[in-house]
């Protein structure tokens, strides 16, 4: 059944070929809530918070890295394929 209106749970949006790029939104609103309910003082709430969003996404990108090198390198040096 077609519908004219946009039903976000029932119909998906088409990002499948860019799903990674989500990431940087979901860290950053995740930042937001996190820090809401722990910082201490709202003063330091606009630091905290975006130095919390880079070191996730910083940790996120070594984890990244370190799997495309034992994936790509390590892996295939320990157990090579028979030729």
């Amino acid at each position: 059944m077609m519908t004219l209106a946009y039903t976000p749970f029932i119909d998906a949006l088409p990002l499948h070929d860019i799903w990674y790029l989500l990431i940087v939104p979901m860290t950053i609103f995740l930042a937001i809530g996190y820090k809401g309910v722990r910082c201490t003082h709202l003063k330091r709430y606009p630091r905290e918070v975006s130095i919390f969003i880079v070191q996730i996404l910083g940790i996120m990108a070594l984890l990244a890295l370190s799997f495309i090198v034992l994936v790509d390198f390590l892996i295939p040096m320990l157990a090579p394929m028979p030729a």
